[in-house]
């Protein structure tokens, strides 16, 4: 199984491409961060809780685990298609990050893969 451009886009150089298993383990990466601040955060509101949290904000408290779950779930699927990817696979990388407002994360996803370095989370942009 191959995968192909679609007829009406245009094809990047090869320079511009990326393999999508080295895509997927950089994404993975970038989830495994986000839910490490989640984790992060659920002890902090944890600690503003202990004076008396009221039962909607226990709840919330509860939503902010799910969501560092589902992250943590998301990274080791994207780890895991990385790991089984065809080296054959890629894709063209600019199309793919154009407009992502985390620069730190977009130059991330696009860097060359150093040998034994993984992906830590930048400092969040407000805009």
């Amino acid at each position: 199984m191959t995968a192909s451009p679609l007829p009406s886009s245009p094809i990047a150089p090869p320079e511009e491409h990326l393999a999508v298993g080295e895509l997927s383990r950089r994404l993975a990466a970038e989830l495994a961060s986000a839910a490490a601040i989640c984790r992060d955060c659920e002890h902090l509101a944890g600690d503003l809780a202990t004076g008396g949290a009221t039962l909607e904000n226990l709840s919330r408290l509860q939503a902010l685990d799910e969501l560092s779950q589902r992250l943590h779930g998301l990274s080791e699927v994207l780890e895991r298609i990385g790991l089984h990817a065809s080296g054959e696979w890629s894709v063209s990388i600019a199309p793919v990050l154009n407009g992502l407002g985390l620069a730190d994360m977009a130059k991330r996803l696009r860097a060359e893969e150093q040998a034994g370095v993984r992906a830590e989370a930048g400092e969040l942009d407000f805009f």
